[in-house]
């Protein structure tokens, strides 16, 4: 062990001047004794730097130098230089990354391999922590400059009194993360411009449509994807299946948290803060076709009326979703957009009645009549989940390769499993809902938005739109400014970085042989009772409400 601990010594001195000189942080004293522990008493892979002691723990994979002693020296000697009150998972990822940097090629691919085995964790019932994913993504995007930028905001949340949590530490991670802005090439901008016009379009179409060569369009694509901008992803449309979309904006008293009316929600996705404007809150609840299921969301919304809480549900009917380049600079790599151009463009529309003129780009999808079993049901669900490909497949249903290509091929064709192409970290780090209730300013609002970067749009049967809108820096603020000078009767209301539901496919509602969705009806219950425990003033009519849904189901 002495040679180890020489060694030991040599890299923990390297480190803290390292640590010292790029973070301005000091570090603890190098080891004093080197000894050799189990697996099973190791808090981190490798081991550990035990303070107390002065003893730097290791197991004998690292004795062994399958995993690199440097590695486990340079993590140890950031972890316990950063703050004592932040979360393990928060100071492992980051002083793992600054071992990842710090190494040689060989060292930095076992130190990877062994970071990659670790366990992920589930956080919610959709949301999983994987140490390295996260990590590794930060690092494709960001490489070591973002790290030191990390660091030094963990320093500025410590020295402001601020800790860290182990959930508030992910829900973070994934919104600095989302934040971080990549610049585009031409040629990139041409490729992704191809693939978001058509999914499915091979490489040689799109070397075909963007004058680029074969090869070179399949390097450029494999780089996007490996820097994590480029994600080719495969979904199953929820209005395909039966599950129906609703959107729920709420606003309570100012000083109160609408939040806690709609997360214990059994078809809750997602939820968003909202900045400014009439709501609070907006969340989208995937809500499988069912009786039971919709009169719950009327029961929600009885309710917070009744107490007094405002509240708008929306069904999505038809969705439409527009993708334009044409304000990107791909010379500053940052987008332009011309607000006093856009302005105009608005007016022009209204005055010319243009809305009329130009194709709709939303249109409603009707339920399959395909026969689903079981089996069916699971694939529908990995492919939800991401997973995808005919071995991952297998690999989950343990069935036959012919009996799944089948399957996947039908239900392909029935426009049950899709292709997408997503592209993330572009700058659009803004986002805005507008909602409106008035046909036509729908289609005129339609229209505008088609020029703006990225939007997503929402039709309600009678055209009633909510649109989410995604915009580079300060693009919210000219966006409202703009609207406000159109006159149109939208709301506009910023929303913050969205956090995650409970929402899982509800693979286990499916019926076979009705060939219907049923409903979780002990989890709406529960969701019910919670409800008007949460409202502020429950009064005998809301709780009378709840029973009567109840005693009617």
């Amino acid at each position: 062990m002495s040679g180890l601990k020489l060694r030991s010594i040599e890299f923990w001195r390297a480190s803290s001047k390292i640590i010292s000189d790029h973070f301005g942080v000091e570090t603890l004293p190098a080891p004093k004794v080197v000894s050799r522990i189990s697996p099973y008493h190791a808090i981190r892979f490798g081991g550990q730097y035990h303070v107390e002691s002065e003893t730097l723990q290791i197991t004998q994979e690292v004795i062994e130098n399958e995993i690199p002693l440097e590695g486990i020296i340079h993590r140890e000697c950031l972890f316990h230089a950063l703050p004592r009150d932040f979360c393990d998972e928060a100071k492992h990822d980051v002083a793992s990354s600054f071992a990842r940097v710090l190494l040689e090629k060989n060292d930095r691919e076992r130190w990877i391999k062994h970071w990659k085995a670790l366990p992920q964790q589930r956080i919610r019932a959709n949301v999983v922590y994987n140490s390295f994913g996260m990590m590794d993504w930060m690092h494709n995007l960001g490489g070591y400059d973002e790290l030191v930028t990390l660091i030094h905001e963990f320093q500025s949340m410590n020295r402001y009194g601020k800790t860290l949590a182990y959930e508030e530490y992910f829900d973070y991670m994934i919104r600095r993360i989302q934040d971080i802005v990549v610049g585009l090439s031409q040629t990139e901008v041409k490729i992704i411009d191809a693939l978001q016009k058509d999914a499915d379009i091979s490489y040689r179409q799109v070397a075909s449509s963007t004058g680029l060569s074969e090869s070179w369009v399949s390097t450029k694509i494999n780089h996007l994807k490996n820097r994590y901008v480029l994600v080719e992803l495969t979904t199953a449309p929820f209005s395909r299946i039966g599950i129906r979309t609703f959107h729920v904006l709420i606003s309570g008293p100012s000083w109160d948290d609408p939040t806690r009316y709609i997360k214990n929600c059994p078809f809750l996705y997602d939820i968003r803060p909202i900045l400014s404007g009439p709501w609070q809150v907006i969340s989208r609840l995937a809500v499988p076709d069912n009786i039971d299921n919709t009169q719950a969301i009327d029961q929600m919304a009885s309710i917070l009326h009744r107490n007094g809480i405002a509240v708008d549900v929306t069904e999505t009917y038809s969705v439409g979703v527009t993708d334009s380049f044409y304000h990107y600079n791909t010379k500053t790599k940052q987008w332009n957009i011309p607000w006093v151009a856009m302005e105009s463009w608005g007016h022009r529309i209204q005055a010319e009645s243009l809305d009329q003129l130009v194709e709709r780009i939303d249109y409603p999808a009707k339920v399959t009549d395909h026969y689903l079993d079981s089996i069916d049901i699971e694939i529908l669900e990995l492919a939800h989940q991401g997973i995808s490909s005919t071995r991952a497949l297998r690999k989950k249903l343990s069935i036959g390769q012919t009996n799944l290509s089948n399957r996947v091929q039908k239900l392909r064709a029935e426009e049950l499993i899709r292709k997408i192409w997503s592209v993330y970290n572009i700058g659009l780090v803004e986002r805005v809902a507008l909602r409106t209730t008035d046909r036509k300013t729908s289609g005129m609002l339609d229209v505008w938005s088609r020029e703006l970067p990225r939007g997503f749009l929402r039709y309600e049967e009678n055209r009633s739109l909510l649109t989410v809108v995604e915009l580079p820096l300060g693009g919210s603020i000219k966006l409202m400014d703009a609207l406000r000078k159109l006159k149109w009767p939208v709301s506009i209301s910023p929303i913050g970085s969205g956090v995650w539901g409970q929402w899982n496919f509800p693979k286990q509602l499916w019926d076979v042989d009705k060939q219907r969705w049923t409903s979780p009806r002990p989890e709406i219950i529960s969701w019910l009772d919670q409800l008007v425990t949460e409202c502020e003033t429950p009064d005998t009519a809301s709780i009378d409400s709840r029973r009567h849904f109840l005693k009617t189901r």
